[in-house]
């Protein structure tokens, strides 16, 4: 089923009057409370649900919020979580926003808050872009994640996939945005609420109590705050469907890398032990092995899927390997200028930066002037610049995900896998001299087009295409600013050396560098870079050869595979294949997505979305 298009958000339009309250104009109410509006999230939303007491003993804890606002009850929850949580443990924080706030205003807005500086300066290095769909931000090196869903509430909360602990009602008042306290919210609400669940809010308006009593809570006033004398607090009291965790969190990992990597670092990172088995001799010498890389979005005015993976894929992405990059060794150079194949396509950049009011923090329209003075070299035609993009040594990101992910993960190299098999609830894996590697109770197959050659997986939906990519030595005299794409790329020396790709040849598996692919990239580079290749010896020319797997539809193939079964809880066996070009942008996101799949977490992308990268979508029927 094609997603539907999303609408392009409008962001939050507000008044800061002389009292200190922040005013929406498109809702006619106040954001929050003009005094003591810290004061009041504690006592409503973190009192009336019982916090911080409930998760005192918790592993992970999640809330959700149904108007995210300027963030006010969220620092609060994190504030209270550092002070009070144990520290292995993980909060989920999610909360919906139709119209949110600018980064400049709420900025202005939270300086404001004093008390809560450190954790508002740190919320806002990361606060994402007004871009539809779902956006993870992780804090406290992944210890708080906070998942903010951008849009209709309604259709927000339908694409949410969660068990919820707590719920903070805080929309503004039913009078003014009844949308926000309708039937449908409420049944969301009951979808997404785990055991004893609980609700609160500053609101004790009769549609509020008896919509939340319809939806099956059990709903009781209390004192309120301030001017408000009372508030409501619920509890949910139908039977809900719990996670089946795993017994023994443990996972075989096959593939190291930028797929199998990330996978590995974020089991690792919630206490799962990991065997990760590779059959090179090093994390990143398969197609993650190319000298530069480039990590970067894309964006497609009907939004479609590949622009809602790649979006909050790259963004999420940034942050991951800041958190991850300790040694440097894996640093990000940015800049990318990604070029209009014509003059037509120029326009439709244009378009979607309009329509989508993207940020120029984010993209922008320059002009070929511009452009070859961003890149250092002329350009052959006008496009987009992103400044928050760049290329990186793909194999250093490898290493440094296996590296984060520390003692939990222990390393199986130059293992070949020649067969697995499923006894008594474990995966066993077995090398070519069939001597037994481990045994675990979940499989992740994150070993690209080599997953089809074990048994029973020959019907997934994997073809390769040979890519060859260009290399020769920096020209001081010809320097090169930021990387260049558009049919081909080509990147500012990296360790000495351009790189610039790649070829293309479905259903190839040679791995030979070919002069004539040599010849290819050149043709590529002068069509970017019209002078940039001149006096170049195609003959003096390195290179090397990656084989990247793909799937017919172009997306990776990430969640539960059962060939010829039945999907079950938990889950068994896991993919996380068919990255293609892109495993630097989808990689981290995806490790994310198939460790919430495997513990039972929040998800970080819709539903329907999460359904279209689905392994099971080429399945044959049953």
């Amino acid at each position: 089923m094609p997603l539907t298009p999303p609408k392009p958000l409008q962001p939050a339009q507000f008044e800061l009057r002389a009292d200190g309250s922040l005013y929406s104009t498109q809702y006619d109410d106040v954001f929050a409370s003009s005094a003591g509006a810290l004061a009041q999230a504690q006592h409503v939303f973190l009192a009336g649900n019982g916090l911080p007491a409930r998760w005192r003993e918790a592993e992970s804890f999640v809330v959700l919020e149904t108007g995210f606002g300027t963030g006010l009850n969220f620092l609060a929850t994190w504030a209270a979580w550092r002070e009070t949580a144990p520290l292995c443990a993980r909060l989920h924080f999610i909360s919906v926003e139709k119209h949110p706030l600018r980064h400049a205003d709420l900025a202005q807005v939270l300086s404001a808050r004093p008390q809560l500086a450190d954790l508002a300066r740190a919320f806002l290095a990361r606060y994402p872009p007004a871009l539809p769909g779902f956006h993870r931000v992780r804090l406290d090196s992944g210890r708080v994640r906070l998942t903010l869903l951008f849009g209709e509430v309604v259709e927000s909360l339908r694409q949410l996939q969660a068990r919820v602990d707590a719920f903070y009602l805080d929309g503004f008042a039913p009078a003014k945005n009844p949308a926000m306290w309708s039937d449908a919210v409420f049944v969301e609400l009951a979808r997404l609420a785990n055991a004893d669940a609980t609700a609160a809010t500053y609101s004790v308006a009769g549609e509020i109590r008896d919509g939340l009593a319809r939806a099956g809570f059990a709903v009781e006033r209390a004192p309120g705050f301030g001017p408000k004398h009372q508030m409501l607090m619920a509890h949910y009291t139908r039977a809900a469907a719990a996670a089946r965790p795993f017994p023994l969190r443990h996972a075989a990992v096959i593939g190291a890398g930028l797929a199998g990597t990330a996978c590995a670092a974020h089991l690792a990172e919630r206490g799962w032990r990991v065997d990760l088995v590779e059959r090179r001799g090093a994390p990143g010498q398969g197609a993650s092995g190319n000298p530069t890389g480039l990590l970067m979005p894309a964006f497609a005015l009907d939004w479609n899927p590949p622009t809602r993976l790649t979006v909050p894929g790259f963004l999420y992405a940034l942050q991951y390997l800041e958190d991850v990059n300790a040694t440097g060794a894996a640093s990000l150079q940015r800049g990318v200028l990604q070029l209009a194949r014509d003059p037509a396509h120029a326009e439709r950049q244009r378009r979607i930066v309009e329509t989508y009011r993207l940020p120029p923090s984010l993209v922008e329209c320059v002009g070929r002037e511009r452009g070859s003075a961003l890149a250092g070299q002329a350009v052959a035609e006008s496009g987009w610049w992103f400044p928050a993009a760049g290329w990186v040594d793909p194999a250093a990101v490898c290493r440094n995900y296996v590296a984060a992910a520390g003692a939990n993960v222990a390393c199986h190299f130059n293992r070949e896998i020649r067969r697995i098999e499923r006894i008594d609830g474990q995966w066993r894996l077995y090398d070519n001299a069939d001597v037994p590697i481990t045994a675990a109770p979940l499989l992740v197959l994150a070993n690209a087009h080599a997953a089809r050659e074990l048994p029973g997986l020959q019907q997934l939906a994997l073809s390769v295409s040979r890519g060859q990519v260009t290399l020769f030595a920096q020209r001081p005299a010809r320097p090169l600013l930021a990387a260049v794409c558009r049919e081909g790329f080509v990147t500012p020396a990296l360790h000495g050396w351009h790189c610039v790709g790649a070829s293309y040849a479905a259903d190839d598996y040679g791995e030979q560098v070919d002069l004539q692919d040599h010849l290819g990239n050149l043709e590529r580079l002068q069509r970017l870079l019209p002078q940039f290749a001149a006096g170049i010896d195609p003959a003096q020319l390195h290179g090397r050869v990656g084989l990247r797997t793909i799937s017919p539809d172009r997306l990776p193939l990430v969640g539960q595979y059962a060939p010829g079964g039945s999907i079950g809880e938990p889950p068994a066996l896991l993919t996380c294949l068919a990255l293609a070009s892109r495993g630097l942008t989808w990689a981290p996101l995806l490790g994310e997505l198939l460790a919430c799949m495997a513990g039972g977490e929040p998800l970080p992308l819709e539903r329907d979305l999460v359904r279209l990268l689905s392994p099971q979508r080429f399945a044959p029927a049953t």
